[in-house]
C-alpha cells in the first residue's frame, strides 16, 4: 500500500501511533533500522519483508536497552508479536494468511511505538541515571573474613553474606575476559572477510585499505530469539566465488534452525544456499569447516541438550562431502577433535589432529593419495580411507601446517613435530624446556618463512626453529600466553598474546617493539596483506594495523556505533545464546570465575591482578566451588571431564569423567563431597579428595540448576519438571515432587523449607523433609504485575525472600525489562518492588543492602533491603546475562556481557 500522506497511521490495541514525516529524523545508529523506519512511512510492511522488519525491530529494541531507554510501553506489542509468530509458523491456509497480515500491521505499530520511545530517550535520557553514594549512612561493621566460596554464597544458595559489602558504587578494577573468538579474518584481493555472530548480520566484506563496509550478509528465520537464531562461528572459507560459514546455537539440535553450512555470494553477500552439517552448541567456541574447492570437510558430533535423554557428544567424526555439501563421500570416527584443531586439506588428503594425540592423514577418495587414479571411481570403493596416522605424546589441538612435502605441528607434550607428508614418518621433533600444563592449546598454529618455522606457546615464548633440523634458532619471552598464529614480512615477524599485545621482532629475534592493541585477549590467528596486519580480538573488534603497529581502522564484528562518550553501542545482538554465564566466587583473597573462552581465572580480589588461569575444552558457565583449598569446576561444549584444581596454583589435582561431560549448573560442596548437576541429566556426587563417583542418579533431562543442601539432604531440580531430594551421602531418594521446573534459577534450602522461583508465581515453598507443598506462593496478578516470569535464583535473609522476574519476552533470554520483589517468606505478601534488576540473574545480600544487576539494561543497583530505596547505580558496558554476583569483603563482583569482570567498591 502506498500513500503520499505526511502522516502514517496504524491502529493497534485501541491506540493510534503516528510517525510525522516532516519531523527531524534522528538516527538509531543503524543504517538498516533507519532504512526500515523510513520505508514504512511510505510503504507498509508486507508478507514478503515482514521477517526482515521484525528482526530489525527487535535489534532496535536491543539498542534502546543498551542505551537505557524506557521500554515498558512496548509490552503489549511484544506479547502480541510472539502470539502471532506462533500462528504464522503453525497455521495453514487462510488462517496463516490472516495471521501474517496481522503481523505486518503489528510490526509497523511496533516501529511507531519505538519511535516514541526513541524520542523520549533523546529528550529525557535513560530510565535510570548512574550515580555514586558518599557512603554516609551505610551500616558499619561486617565480617571481612566472610567468604563466598560457591554459587549464591553457600550450600543453601541463599545469596547472603556477612561481609560489609560495597558502599560507593564506583569502579575498583575491571578484568577483561572476552569471548572464545577464534574466527580469523580472511584477506583476498584487497578485501577482508569477517564473520559476525549477530542475529541480523552474519558476515562483512570490508575494504582492506579503509575498513569501509563493501557488503554485509544477513539472515532471517521463522523462530525468533537469541537461543533460536544461529550465530556464525567459523572462519570464512573462500571457495571460488562463494564464502562458506557454519552455524551454531543452543536450541533444537539437528531438528532446529542452526545446523547448516551457509554459502554466500562473494561479490554481493547474498545467501545462496544452506545445507546440513550438524548442530553445534554455541559454547563449543568454534565450528570449523575446511575446503579445497573440490570438497568440504568438517568435524561432527551430535548434541541436543533438550532431548530425552540429552545428547552431549563432542566432535569425534570427520565428514567429507562434495564442494556444495550435498553428496557425502565418507564419515569417519577419528576420536575426540578439539574445536580448535581445524582440519587441513591438500588436493588429495585431509589432516586432522585429536585430543588423544593422533594425527590422521585421510584420503579424500579412499586409497588415492596422489594424482594417479584420483578420478577412477572404482578405486574409491576398493582402497582404504586412512593413508597413515601418527601418535604424539600429547593432544594435538591445533591445525597442522603443510609445506614442501612436510607436516608441521605442535602438541601439548611440549613437542614440535615434523613428519613426511606422504607416509607420516617422523623427520624430527623438538621439545621445549617449559610446558604450560594449564593450557588447552600449548602451541599456536605454525608459520614457515624462508626456511624458518615460527610458533608461539602458552609458556610465554615465541620461537624461531630451523625447518630442516628442528634446532631452536631463538626464543623470546612474552608477557602472556601466545595463542594466535604469527605473520611475517620480508624483515620482521609479528606475534600476539592473550593480553592484547602485539610484538614486532627482527628475523634474528631482536625485539623492535611491543604495543597493546586490544583491551581483551587475542585468540584468532593474525593475517597480513599489502603491508597491513588484520586481526580479530575476543572483544569482537577487527583491527587493521600498519607495520609499525598503528591502528589504521577498526571495525565492530557485531554491528555497533560509538557515541560521543566513546562507548560502543550495539545495533545487532549476539546470537546463539547468552555467553557470559559464569558466576564469580571468592575465598582466601582470590576471586574465581570462568569465561566463554573456556578459561578459569584466579585473580587477586583487591587488585584484579591475575594469579593463574586454567583452560578447558568449552565455555565455563558455572561458578567455581571452593572447598579445602581446591576449586571444583566443569565446562560445557568441549570435553567430558569435571576438574578439581589446586586453588593456589591452578594445577590439576584430579579430573573425572561425568555422564555426558557437560556441566551448566555450578557444583555445591559440603562435608568433603561435591554435588554436580550435569547437562546429560545426571545428579552426581563425587569424593572431593579423589574425584571418585560416590553415587549418581539419572533424571531423564538436563539438570541446569545448582543443587542445594540442608542437613543430610541434597536437592536437585531437572528440566524433566521434577524436584529430587536425595540422602546426600548415599543418593537414596527421600522424596520427589513433579511439575516443578528449574532452569536459570535454582532453589534455596534452609530452616526446614525449600523456596524456589515458579515461573508464573512469585515463589513456591515445600517442606524440605517430606516434599509437602507449603504454599503456591503469591499468585496475585496485581502483585506480580503484567508479563512477568520468575526464572532466576532468589535470595533469602531475615524472613524475607528477594525475587526477580523477567518482564516481557523481548529477545527471549533478554527480557524487555525486569523487576525485583521483596516478599515475606511466611505470607508471600509483597513488601516492595523495584522496577528493574535481575531477569535471569540473582540478587545478593549483605549488611542490609541488596545488590542486583540488570538483565536488560547496563546497570548494577544497590538497594536498601527494608525499603527498596536505590542507594547507588553503577553503569557497566552492557547488561548482566545469566551470571550472578559475588560479595566479598567491601566489593561486589559482576561478570557482565561487555566482557569484563567489574569489581565495584
Amino acid at each position: 500500500m502506498k500513500t503520499s500522506k505526511l502522516f502514517f497511521t496504524v491502529l493497534f490495541l485501541t491506540q493510534t501511533f503516528v510517525i510525522d514525516a516532516q519531523n527531524s529524523f534522528t538516527t538509531s545508529g543503524s543504517e538498516d533500522i533507519d532504512r526500515v523506519r523510513k520505508e514504512i512511512v511510505i510503504n507498509s510492511t508486507t508478507k514478503e519483508n515482514f521477517r526482515e522488519h521484525s528482526v530489525l525491530m527487535y535489534m532496535w529494541v536491543g539498542t534502546l536497552q543498551h542505551l537505557g531507554a524506557d521500554l515498558r510501553s512496548f509490552y503489549d506489542i511484544d506479547k502480541k508479536y510472539y502470539q502471532l509468530e506462533n500462528q504464522v509458523n503453525r497455521k495453514k491456509g487462510k488462517e496463516k494468511i490472516e495471521a501474517t497480515q496481522k503481523m505486518t500491521v503489528l510490526i509497523d505499530a511496533g516501529f511507531a511505538k519505538l519511535e516514541e520511545i526513541h524520542n523520549e530517550y533523546l529528550k529525557n535520557g535513560s530510565i535510570f541515571k548512574p550515580f555514586e553514594s558518599d557512603g554516609k549512612g551505610f551500616p558499619k561493621g561486617g565480617n571481612m573474613d566472610a567468604e563466598w566460596p560457591m554459587f549464591q554464597s553457600n550450600k543453601h544458595n541463599n545469596g547472603y553474606s556477612e561481609a560489609p559489602g560495597p558502599k560507593y558504587g564506583r569502579t575498583a578494577w575491571k578484568f577483561p575476559v572476552g569471548l572464545g573468538w577464534y574466527v580469523r579474518p580472511v584477506i583476498e584481493n584487497g578485501s577482508v572477510y569477517v564473520t559476525s555472530p549477530g542475529m541480523y548480520t552474519t558476515c562483512f566484506k570490508l575494504s582492506l585499505k579503509t575498513g569501509k563496509i563493501l557488503w554485509k550478509s544477513t539472515q532471517e528465520h521463522p523462530l525468533f530469539g537469541i537461543y533460536k537464531y544461529p550465530a556464525m562461528m567459523s572462519t570464512p572459507v573462500i571457495q571460488g566465488d562463494k564464502i562458506i560459514l557454519r552455524e551454531v546455537n543452543s536450541h533444537g539440535g539437528n531438528k532446529g534452525q542452526a545446523k547448516n553450512l551457509v554459502y554466500i555470494d562473494k561479490n554481493t553477500g547474498k545467501t545462496i544456499s544452506k545445507s546440513y552439517a550438524g548442530h553445534v552448541d554455541y559454547r563449543t567456541q568454534n565450528a570449523p569447516v575446511a575446503s579445497n574447492d573440490d570438497y568440504v570437510v568438517y568435524p561432527f558430533g551430535v548434541s541436543d541438550i533438550y532431548q530425552y535423554p540429552p545428547v552431549c557428544q563432542n566432535f569425534n567424526r570427520l565428514i567429507c562431502k562434495d564442494k556444495n555439501n550435498k553428496k557425502q563421500m565418507w564419515d569417519f570416527n577419528v576420536g575426540d577433535i578439539d574445536a580448535l584443531a581445524e582440519p587441513v586439506l591438500s588436493k588429495y588428503q585431509v589432516f586432522q589432529g585429536t585430543t588423544e594425540g593422533y594425527l590422521y592423514a585421510l584420503n579424500l577418495k579412499p586409497g588415492v593419495s596422489g594424482q594417479k587414479n584420483f578420478n577412477n571411481e572404482q578405486a574409491t570403493n576398493e582402497k582404504k580411507l586412512i593413508a597413515w596416522n601418527f601418535k604424539a605424546e600429547g593432544a594435538i589441538n591445533t591445525k597442522v601446517l603443510l609445506d614442501d612435502g612436510k607436516v608441521y605441528f605442535g602438541a601439548n607434550d611440549g613437542v614440535i613435530y615434523c613428519l613426511n607428508e606422504v607416509d607420516g614418518k617422523l623427520l624430527w621433533s623438538k621439545k621445549v624446556n617449559k610446558i604450560e600444563k594449564r593450557a588447552r592449546k600449548h602451541f599456536t598454529n605454525p608459520l614457515i618463512d624462508n626456511g624458518v618455522l615460527f610458533i608461539g606457546s602458552a609458556n610465554k615464548n615465541a620461537y624461531a626453529i630451523d625447518v630442516n633440523t628442528g634446532d631452536i634458532l631463538w626464543k623470546k619471552e612474552t608477557k602472556d600466553w601466545i595463542r594466535a598464529k604469527p605473520v611475517a614480512t620480508k624483515k620482521h615477524i609479528y606475534f600476539a598474546d592473550v593480553q592484547g599485545n602485539i610484538y614486532k621482532y627482527k628475523k634474528n629475534g631482536k625485539q623492535v617493539w611491543c604495543k597493546q592493541i586490544s583491551t581483551h585477549p587475542i585468540f584468532a590467528d593474525l593475517t597480513i596483506s599489502e603491508d597491513k596486519i588484520v586481526l580479530n580480538d575476543s572483544n569482537l573488534l577487527t583491527f587493521c594495523l600498519n607495520l609499525d603497529g598503528k591502528v589504521i581502522w577498526k571495525h565492530s564484528i557485531l554491528s555497533a556505533y560509538w557515541n560521543n562518550e566513546g562507548e560502543r553501542i550495539f545495533t545487532d545482538v549476539l546470537s546463539g545464546g547468552t555467553y557470559y554465564q559464569s558466576k564469580p566466587t571468592a575465598a582466601n583473597n582470590k576471586l574465581f570465575f570462568g569465561n566463554p573462552a573456556g578459561f578459569l581465572y584466579a585473580v587477586d580480589a583487591d587488585t584484579g591482578k591475575e594469579k593463574w588461569k586454567f583452560e578447558m575444552g568449552g565455555a565455563i558457565s558455572v561458578g567455581p566451588a571452593i572447598m579445602d583449598g581446591k576449586v571444583y569446576v566443569g565446562q560445557q561444549g568441549g570435553e567430558r571431564f569435571f576438574y578439581c584444581l589446586d586453588a593456589e596454583t591452578g594445577e590439576v589435582v584430579w579430573k573425572q569423567t561425568v555422564p555426558g561431560g557437560w556441566v551448566w549448573g555450578s557444583a555445591t560442596v559440603d562435608d568433603g563431597l561435591v554435588y554436580v548437576p550435569t547437562v546429560n541429566g545426571y545428579a552426581v556426587c563425587l569424593d572431593g579428595k579423589t574425584g571418585h563417583i560416590v553415587w549418581m542418579y539419572p533424571t531423564a533431562k538436563s539438570v541446569p540448576a545448582e543443587p542445594a543442601i540442608d542437613g543430610d539432604i541434597v536437592y536437585f531440580g531437572s528440566w524433566s519438571r521434577s524436584l529430587y531430594a536425595f540422602n546426600k551421602k548415599t543418593g537414596k531418594i527421600i522424596w520427589k515432587a513433579n511439575g516443578v521446573g528449574l532452569d536459570s534459577g535454582t532453589l534455596i534450602s534452609q530452616d526446614g523449607k525449600i523456596y524456589l522461583p515458579h515461573h508464573s508465581n512469585i515463589f513456591m515453598s515445600f517442606n524440605s523433609k517430606t516434599g509437602e507443598i507449603l504454599t503456591e506462593g503469591n499468585t496475585n496478578e496485581s502483585d506480580k504485575g503484567k508479563y512477568t516470569n520468575f526464572n532466576a535464583s532468589p535470595a533469602f535473609h531475615n524472613g524475607k525472600g528477594f525475587f526477580t522476574a523477567r518482564v516481557g519476552i523481548g529477545l527471549k533470554g533478554v527480557p524487555l525489562t525486569s523487576k525485583v520483589y521483596s516478599v515475606y517468606a511466611k505470607t508471600a505478601k509483597v513488601n516492595w518492588t523495584f522496577p528493574d534488576g535481575g531477569g535471569l540473574s540473582a540478587p545478593a545480600l549483605a549488611n542490609g543492602r541488596l545488590y542486583i544487576g540488570s538483565g536488560n539494561y547496563p546497570y548494577l543497583y544497590c538497594l536498601d533491603q527494608e525499603t527498596g530505596k536505590l542507594l547507588w547505580n553503577y553503569k557497566m558496558g552492557t547488561r548482566i546475562e545469566e551470571s550472578t554476583l559475588c560479595i566479598y569483603r567491601d566489593k561486589v563482583f559482576a561478570l557482565a556481557g561487555d566482557g569484563y569482570v567489574h569489581a565495584v567498591e
